[in-house]
């Protein structure tokens, strides 16, 4: 006989409710009753069990009245039932959630408004634009993308018909049409179908002059391309599923047990969609050694379906695909453990007779009296970050006893769920941390019991700093530990020092006698590792401009542990107390940091005044004569002015700011320069420029606008650190500033001429080195000249800021940079070709750059002769097919430098200042804000951008105030609002609106004109 469970269903959207009010009305009591003792105990099963008649003597009274109730109608009953739980009322998931949010996959587990798309400001790292954008940069028509995002459960597959008008359109398995910025994808199959198949449905879609907003209502009432125009469209894709679905069958008894075949015991490991096919299908299914692209979409669905093991790393692309992180087996058992114990606890809460107390209700304490003890100093908020200390004495940090070995686990699961959202947002795994904040009844106020609360309750007791960065957890280096509290831990190598060789260029180096090298770097600067010079021709209209750069690559052998240390963090990070050098300090610093009698490699250039570049040559040296200065000094002693407008001096600061520390070096000032020093550098100077306007004639940025940076200072806070808990009665100070580019332009010009010296050097004599290209800018190079001279310069040199659609259209003509062994254009440097050689004590595609070179340097003095025309590569450290299997890799990494501390990272240390301000009003900041519309998301939400700081915003449909309504809304809109939260965890910021400021007039077509067929190529 079949008997009921004794345990109920357990509804995992129910833990991430808010708990109700204090208080609960009842009618049949006519009282109020306190929620501390509720009859009725709250729980997370689908019934309500009554509390012990012991405890609570009128709890019978409710179950008679139910007995009564049984005999009325079941509608009047929930009518009744509806007007006594009116104060419970509980905000229920989204269908359609915005990122980072959780959503609701159940009732809608495939849409397409569930795609998630890139809308971001364009970076810059120097003179360059840095480029964070993933490997879907690159979809162009024809190609068949998989649309993903991590609200959905299930993916949609769709064809890319096009750019037209600024928004891309597409066409989906499920025969709809939407159109999308920057959609993020998982998989793409290059030239799935070729552009003339695209024709029938591109014949159908809506002029390319349609606005956003009836693009929108179009999609929403299903108008656009009939069926028929797509069928051969669908069939081809309905066939890529169905042969995908038939290699999984094939091999559902790997594929299901893939991390039996990968997962390590305890480390992490990172590899790519093709690596892991690799060692899970069988070899027969390669077609001249590779896998089909159905037979990949296999892998990486099934890799998708396991929530625990696999999770792609979303925030930089690999050239060939994603990067899988792969969880080691004691991290998964950690979870596993923790599901236990949180189903253990929510069976005996649905039992309150039989209840005894488990493992977690052990934790349970001890979590709420550091939490207790936290609010004493600090208020907690529901901005995803708690408030900043109101008192002078620390919190006590728990010894060492206090937490079990058990605690410490669900710890670590708290960690996993909020730090590293190491699951998807639809994930049923969701639903235990939430149960477990819900357990800990301190966050009743919250909006949703999510990893953003999650992430307040590890401050508050100390798991992690108050000030902690989520971008450090969210954006991860491969093979890297995150330290808790600030840092990074690399494999542990005892004495890195002892690594480094004699220097092997030693009977090469040429004295720089009699040149004096000027170093010109903020005081700040602690790594010195370019400087520049010139020297004098015996024709007076030529000159050799020389760039010095340090030269750790002749001490450093690339097949080393420091070698490997660095690889790791291929790149210097700057984020505000978080700073990460490549190298130890006891290398990059105190050996090879330029100074005199210190090694260098020398990138020189002929060049006449007219800024014309007649020869180059590299040479290893030693410098003598060398001047440390700052980029302002130089320009007072030359009299040099830059010509960049000026777009904000908007500055915040909290907190007390301390004074500039003095350099550790001798620095040389204006006034202490004698007229030959003067004379050089401005010849330096003219020089440079006369190189620059030539790069400029070829289409080169003629420079970028600044965009705010935040800088924090620790000098005045003390911190307790005990058994790995953090506590501080004080707060870092923050200062948000525009990074504004003062003094001389002499560094970048020179720097650039350095990097298209080393590329041409390195080209003439067949050596493969990380060539920066962007091959998409030049297959529209046409349309990028008429765009950039007749549109987006003139508004740089006007100090207009060109506007996100601007941007856009930009970089979908330029693609995504590249880095490759094969050498090509760089249109934004307006160059033949270019790399980075000037930093390799802080990039480690420069270190590799250098012991390219330098190895060639020494075959040749081997050989006697030159090594232009070579075509052999047996005597570098790396062989092309080498580098074509390490690049993309350094690549990824180098992307996750930037984002962290140009990206995510500094705007979180800026979204930190915010709530400061706006919670605790530690600075003043308006009270309303300028909200200009940069996108609209459908009927949910609209994106767009603050006059404070340039900060995204989100404008979601409850908070238009009755002001207007969603269909009333245009791109270019301006509105009166306000700040409604922000959410530091999320990077998010809410506003809703006071009143309308601007209507836009008439849509701005920033797209080229014409047939809808001519499709940009990008």
């Amino acid at each position: 006989m079949l008997q009921a469970s004794r345990t109920s269903f357990v509804c995992w959207r129910c833990a991430l409710q808010r708990p109700a009010s204090d208080v609960v009305f009842s009618r049949s009591s006519a009282r109020l009753l306190p929620r501390a003792k509720p009859l009725w105990r709250r729980t997370l099963a689908t019934v309500r069990h009554p509390a012990s008649s012991e405890e609570f003597p009128d709890a019978q009274l409710p179950a008679q009245e139910e007995q009564s109730r049984e005999k009325i109608p079941i509608r009047e009953r929930l009518r009744i039932w509806d007007e006594e739980h009116q104060d419970e009322a509980k905000t229920i998931l989204a269908d359609y959630a915005d990122a980072g949010e959780l959503s609701n996959t159940i009732t809608r587990p495939l849409n397409v408004a569930m795609a998630t798309f890139e809308v971001a400001s364009p970076l810059f790292d120097g003179d360059e634009l840095g480029d964070l954008r993933a490997e879907d940069a690159n979809i162009k028509p024809g190609d068949m993308v998989e649309l993903s995002s991590d609200s959905s459960r299930r993916p949609m597959l769709a064809i890319c018909l096009g750019r037209f008008n600024g928004y891309e359109h597409y066409y989906t398995s499920s025969g709809k049409w939407f159109t999308g910025l920057g959609v993020k994808t998982l998989f793409v199959v290059h030239k799935f179908v070729e552009p003339a198949e695209l024709e029938p449905v591109i014949n159908e879609l809506p002029s390319t002059a349609t606005p956003l907003e009836a693009l929108n209502a179009l999609q929403d009432l299903g108008h656009g391309p009939a069926r028929a125009a797509g069928a051969e469209l669908l069939r081809k894709m309905l066939q890529f599923s169905n042969d995908a679905e038939a290699v999984y069958q094939a091999n559902a008894g790997t594929l299901d047990a893939s991390s039996a075949f990968i997962g390590h015991p305890v480390k992490h490991s990172y590899m790519t969609l093709h690596e892991i096919a690799d060692l899970l299908l069988p070899n027969f299914l390669q077609t001249e050694g590779k896998f089909e692209p159905h037979a990949l979409y296999a892998v990486h669905r099934a890799l998708l379906q396991d929530e625990v093991f696999f999770r792609p790393l979303r925030q930089t692309g690999h050239r060939r695909s994603y990067l899988f992180e792969v969880s080691p087996l004691s991290e998964v058992r950690i979870i596993q453990r923790a599901e236990n114990l949180v189903r253990e606890y929510v069976e005996k809460e649905t039992r309150p007779l039989n209840r005894r107390k488990g493992w977690l209700d052990d934790f349970v304490k001890k979590a709420r009296k550091l939490i207790d003890h936290s609010r004493q100093t600090r208020q907690w908020t529901k901005s995803g970050i708690i408030g900043p200390s109101t008192g002078k004495t620390s919190v006590p940090a728990p010894t060492a006893h206090e937490w079990s070995p058990t605690d410490l686990e669900l710890l670590r699961f708290m960690e996993l769920w909020a730090c590293y959202q190491k699951f998807p947002s639809y994930s049923g795994l969701q639903c235990y941390g939430s149960t477990i904040l819900r357990a800990l009844d301190r966050y009743r106020d919250a909006e949703a019991l999510s990893p953003s609360t999650g992430w307040t309750f590890l401050q508050e007791i100390g798991w992690i700093p108050s000030w902690e960065i989520p971008a450090r957890y969210s954006i991860r280096f491969p093979g890297v530990e995150i330290k808790r509290g600030g840092g990074y831990v690399r494999p542990d190598i005892v004495n890195l020092d002892r690594y480094l060789k004699r220097d092997i260029l030693a009977p090469m180096r040429k004295i720089w006698e009699g040149l004096t090298a000027y170093c010109i770097d903020a005081e700040s600067t602690m790594d010195i590792d370019d400087a520049v010079s010139l020297e004098r021709t015996s024709d007076p209209n030529r000159f050799w401009m020389h760039i010095h750069v340090a030269d750790p690559a002749s001490s450093i052998r690339a097949n080393t542990p420091v070698a490997k240390f660095a690889e790791l963090i291929p790149q210097t990070i700057y984020l505000p107390g978080h700073f990460e050098r490549m190298l130890p300090g006891s290398i990059s610093q105190d050996r090879f940091s330029l100074a005199p009698d210190r090694p260098c490699l020398t990138f020189s250039a002929l060049v006449d005044k007219d800024g014309v570049v007649l020869d180059h040559k590299i040479t290893p040296g030693i410098l003598k004569d060398v001047v440390y200065m700052t980029s302002e000094d130089v320009a007072t002693a030359i009299e040099d002015r830059r010509e960049d407008p000026v777009v904000s001096e908007a500055e915040l600061s909290l907190g007390p700011i301390p004074e500039p520390k003095p350099a550790e070096r001798p620095m040389t000032r204006p006034g202490d320069l004698n007229s030959r020093q003067k004379g050089e550098l401005a010849l330096l100077s003219e020089l440079g420029k006369a190189i620059q306007a030539r790069r400029l004639s070829r289409g080169a940025t003629p420079f970028f606008q600044p965009r705010p940076e935040a800088q924090a200072y620790f000098d005045h806070l003390s911190q307790d650190e005990r058994d790995n808990f953090f506590f501080s009665p004080g707060d870092p100070a923050i200062r948000i500033a525009y990074s504004h580019r003062s003094g001389t332009d002499l560094v970048e010009n020179a720097m650039k001429l350095a990097g298209e010296t080393a590329a041409q050097w390195c080209h003439e004599r067949g050596i493969p080195i990380p060539f920066r290209t962007q091959p998409h800018a030049m297959q529209n190079a046409a349309l990028l000249q008429q765009y950039t001279r007749d549109v987006f310069y003139p508004l740089l040199h006007a100090g207009i800021k060109p506007d996100e659609n601007q941007w856009r259209h930009l970089r979908a003509l330029l693609g995504s940079d590249e880095v490759t062994t094969t050498a090509g254009p760089h249109f934004t440097l307006g160059v033949s070709m270019y790399t980075k050689a000037t930093s390799p004590l802080r990039r480690f595609s420069d270190l590799i750059v250098h012991w390219q070179i330098e190895a060639a340097l020494i075959e040749e003095r081997r050989r006697g002769a030159s090594l232009v025309g070579n075509k052999d590569d047996g005597f570098l450290p790396f062989s092309r097919e080498q580098l074509d299997r390490m690049l993309p890799m350094i690549r990824v990494r180098e992307k996750q430098a930037r984002a962290l501390s140009s990206g995510d990272g500094g705007d979180q240390w800026i979204l930190q200042a915010l709530v400061r301000a706006w919670r605790f009003g530690e600075a003043d900041i308006p009270e309303t804000f300028r909200f200009h519309v940069v996108h609209i998301q459908g009927k949910r939400s609209v994106l767009g951008r603050l006059n404070w700081f340039e900060r995204p915003a989100l404008l979601r449909a409850e908070a238009l105030n009755d002001v207007l309504r969603m269909a009333d809304i245009r791109v270019g809109d301006v509105y009166e609002v306000k700040l409604k939260n922000v959410n530091v965890h999320a990077n998010q910021i809410f506003v809703e609106v006071l009143k309308i400021l601007e209507k836009s007039g008439e849509n701005l077509v920033i797209a080229p004109e014409g047939d809808k067929t001519e499709i940009l190529q990008v």
